[in-house]
């Protein structure tokens, strides 16, 4: 039961094999998200007429390369239930190096997690002046991305 937004939830470690898979027992640390399987399978399959409209996108470049250049985030939504207050809806980008959290109705606030200097997510630093360009730069990519997906962040 993930019901959070950190790392060691919404981690989940990636699999595939079979024919089109050149780095047969390889590994890859990069960031991918669920939406990247089906255009990854399609591709794979060489499917003909898939949707335009995927917001995922193939990782078969990393199949063949996993030291392949690749900057996708990838984004984790959760929503709970906040008692007397509307559904709490957490919104997550994770970069290679960051997590951005911001939580939409602002009871939970924001978190930010360096995991080149805190892979255990135990410094939050959305309120470090040091951190402030990252926090908006990420800030401004996740709200992107959601609006592309029709979510609000």
């Amino acid at each position: 039961m993930k019901q959070t937004l950190f790392e060691h939830a919404a981690r989940v470690p990636v699999i595939f094999a079979g024919a089109g898979i050149a780095t047969q027992g390889g590994t890859c640390g990069h960031t991918i998200e669920h939406l990247d399987i089906y255009p990854t399978l399609a591709e794979l399959c060489e499917l003909d007429r898939t949707p335009d409209n995927l917001h995922g996108e193939s990782i078969v470049t990393l199949l063949k390369d996993p030291a392949a250049a690749w900057d996708k985030p990838a984004v984790t939504q959760i929503a709970r239930p906040s008692g007397e207050h509307p559904e709490l809806t957490g919104y997550s980008v994770r970069t290679e190096r960051y997590r951005y959290t911001s939580w939409q109705d602002g009871y939970a606030g924001e978190e930010l997690y360096d995991y080149q200097l805190d892979p255990n997510e135990m410094k939050n630093l959305a309120t470090d002046s040091n951190m402030y360009r990252t926090k908006i730069t990420l800030q401004a990519q996740l709200h992107a991305i959601a609006a592309s997906r029709g979510k609000r962040s």
